[in-house]
């Protein structure tokens, strides 16, 4: 992928969550882009088959980025190569942001920021295979000159795009992402960087292009609410007829549900659980609705209940709108 997407709104790679059912969901929501689950490379190249699972790719995917994470250029190279063999991506994003220590201790992930050195021959080594080389990462410190110039490193041994985060390694996800850092950034290196980071209603979103970002990463955010990805769409001028109305929501949720009956049931209870929390959100007989399906004995009983509840949604506004009447008495 030599040329961005026109859409800046991208799925962020997400462990244990950004299989194809979710994102196939979120493509139908609107994303101009997809990232794989985070994978390790030494997990590919031992044959688990938690690794090769996130590679697989459904047919009605976008555009679809590969992320990998390695403590080493041989491992990474070598686990890209199979990776690019088995399944077709437009580029490949190198993990250099998870925090976690298991990872770091890999000397993958946020650990490469401490390694500029491997980090650079990574991206080097690994454009020549002949995809594209995105990465992601945190900012090394609160200093402007500090963050510019890990960027420029990355940049100049040949990565095409440099997902962002504004929070550093010692800070894990708590306090806030800086995001004027990030700007500052984006300015410098124009097109070259995306933004990511507490993106939690459409006007974070607009704030990371507004300064100067080419994209930004949805992530959390999108797990409460993924319907912030089309009033993004609309505040940016995109011709978008769809809308997240009762009807738009049930056809989402219901291709969604269909997808989890093709997984193994544990994880197709586990995606479900994420995602229960925005299941029709505000509507009536929502929150029942979600009760419900958290006490499912499995990903079909879910799904069950489910078309139970859609098909006889007119019954739930109708009650509610009695109660209404009942309350102004």
């Amino acid at each position: 992928m030599n040329k961005m997407p026109n859409n800046p709104l991208w799925l962020a790679p997400m462990a244990d969550i950004t299989s194809w059912p979710v994102r196939k969901m979120f493509f139908r929501v609107g994303v101009g882009l997809a990232h794989t689950e985070m994978v390790a490379s030494r997990a590919l190249m031992e044959g688990h088959s938690s690794a090769f699972y996130s590679l697989q790719r459904h047919h009605d995917e976008g555009p679809l980025v590969l992320q990998l994470f390695s403590g080493d250029v041989a491992s990474l190279l070598e686990a890209a190569q199979e990776a690019f063999r088995i399944s077709s991506f437009e580029a490949l994003s190198i993990n250099m942001a998870c925090p976690s220590k298991k990872v770091m201790a890999s000397g993958g992930g946020a650990s490469l920021i401490n390694r500029p050195h491997v980090a650079a021959e990574m991206i080097r080594q690994a454009k020549n295979l002949g995809f594209p080389i995105w990465v992601k990462t945190r900012i090394p410190s609160r200093n402007l000159k500090d963050v510019a110039s890990w960027c420029d490193l990355l940049i100049s041994a040949g990565a095409k795009n440099v997902a962002l985060h504004g929070r550093t390694v010692s800070q894990g996800y708590k306090g806030s992402s800086d995001r004027n850092i990030i700007g500052e950034v984006a300015r410098a290196f124009p097109g070259k960087i995306t933004g990511t980071g507490d993106v939690f209603t459409s006007d974070d979103v607009l704030d990371y292009l507004e300064k100067g970002c080419i994209g930004v990463l949805v992530a959390r955010g999108a797990l409460k609410d993924p319907f912030i990805v089309l009033d993004a769409l609309a505040k940016l001028g995109f011709r978008n007829d769809r809308k997240a109305t009762f009807e738009f929501q049930r056809e989402i949720f219901r291709s969604f549900l269909s997808d989890l009956c093709q997984v193994k049931d544990n994880l197709a209870m586990h995606l479900l659980r994420r995602f229960l929390s925005c299941i029709f959100k505000g509507m009536p007989g929502a929150s029942q609705l979600r009760s419900s399906m958290a006490r499912a004995h499995g990903i079909t009983q879910a799904f069950e209940i489910f078309n139970s509840f859609a098909n006889n949604f007119s019954d739930f506004c109708a009650k509610e709108e009695a109660m209404n009447e009942h309350r102004k008495h």
